[in-house]
């Protein structure tokens, strides 16, 4: 365990320790952070040792570093910062229980609305007449076995340790970027529709929404379709779908009813059958509320529909950074869960931001618009 001390200077940091602190800061720059942190009001009203910023910067930095303990994860931190910042010359490493204290005083809030601010210029609107695909989805992470945790986040079996605490992520995500673009946690209790009704602000006019229809409900797909989004929905074979017209292309109008409430309407939607090798098969059934084919083929909503891109294969994404080994969540206390959730959010934020912007340079460079290597094209603002 690191005990407290004079932090290592500059001089002998290692160079990984800059990059991780660059890429926190070119991610995230110092003035973003301290708006979240001022919009959460954690705003500190005397100086400390370890402010509100050092804490957003060490919850980050602790899923770049995940097999290192929290103490020596702000240790290296604060020596990256020195280096590449110039930051904290002179610093004193605190005791374990003031990491622990101020971890706590942040809390989650400052996280989430740095995600929030941050999310949603991770990809462009649609150009007029074409929809951006968004994948709704939803995933559960074991949690440390505390009362806390079974108290706020209810628990679940698991093959391999029994009945467990498990928190609930629900997020939209863009399939062609690979980027997170709103999300919500919350206890099992609640589940997968009622977390998605928060992220319903974030559709609207230009949206493809994409989700399993078996692991939400009717009222959830009436509320999504108010958002003026359009849906393209999975749903298992117990949903009843009724054909009222075969169209040109194959698929047929249908109505979805609502079991849960059998005196409302039904919703009228389209139905495309398909299987694994084509779309004509009985097996698998997409609903839309795209009823025309001319406003959209059969066959191009079954491929859109399997380029979905969740939270899953975000987790893997941060796993082949270098996070192998991960298998629950670090932390003890509910709120410091979720405060590890969002930094999590975050983090994949900024390794989407550096792939994207590598990408953009390839081709620039290809193309012959960059000369000279290292040419700063944005600053970390026109990227956000």
């Amino acid at each position: 365990m690191v005990r407290a001390g004079d932090l290592a200077t500059a001089d002998s940091a290692r160079p990984a320790d800059g990059i991780t602190a660059g890429i926190l800061t070119w991610a995230f720059p110092p003035a973003l952070v301290d708006e979240a942190v001022a919009a959460a009001s954690r705003t500190e009203q005397r100086a400390r040792t370890l402010s509100a910023r050092t804490m957003v910067y060490h919850a980050l930095a602790m899923w770049l570093y995940p097999s290192t303990g929290h103490e020596e994860v702000l240790r290296r931190l604060m020596r990256g910062l020195a280096r590449k910042h110039g930051w904290a010359r002179g610093w004193r490493m605190p005791t374990p229980s003031a990491l622990a204290q101020a971890r706590q005083r942040l809390g989650p809030a400052p996280l989430r609305l740095l995600f929030r601010t941050v999310a949603p210029r991770a990809v462009p609107q649609a150009p007029p007449g074409m929809r951006r695909p968004v994948t709704l989805d939803a995933l559960t992470l074991c949690v440390p076995d505390t009362h806390a945790n079974r108290d706020r986040f209810g628990t679940a079996a698991t093959a391999d340790r029994g009945t467990v605490p498990q928190v609930r992520l629900v997020a939209l995500g863009h399939c062609g970027a690979h980027a997170v673009l709103d999300a919500a946690v919350g206890p099992l209790s609640l589940g997968s529709a009622c977390l998605a009704l928060e992220l319903l602000p974030s559709l609207g006019e230009g949206t493809l929404l994409l989700a399993e229809l078996d692991a939400l409900s009717v009222g959830l797909w009436r509320q999504a379709a108010g958002t003026r989004a359009d849906l393209l929905w999975r749903a298992g074979p117990d949903w009843p779908l009724p054909v009222d017209e075969v169209l040109a292309d194959g698929s047929y109008l249908s109505r979805l009813a609502e079991p849960e409430a059998p005196a409302a309407a039904p919703v009228p939607v389209r139905v495309i059958p398909y299987d694994r090798d084509g779309w004509s098969g009985p097996a698998e059934r997409l609903i839309t509320t795209l009823l025309a084919p001319e406003e959209a083929a059969a066959a191009q909503l079954i491929e859109a529909h399997r380029s979905r891109w969740g939270l899953a294969d975000m987790v893997e994404d941060i796993l082949a950074g270098g996070l192998s080994g991960i298998e629950l969540l670090r932390s003890r206390g509910p709120d410091l869960v979720e405060q590890e959730i969002w930094a999590m959010l975050l983090v994949h934020h900024a390794v989407h931001g550096l792939i994207v912007d590598a990408q953009d340079f390839e081709s620039a460079t290809a193309e012959g618009l960059v000369t000279v290597a290292g040419t700063v094209r944005m600053t970390p603002q026109d990227r956000l």
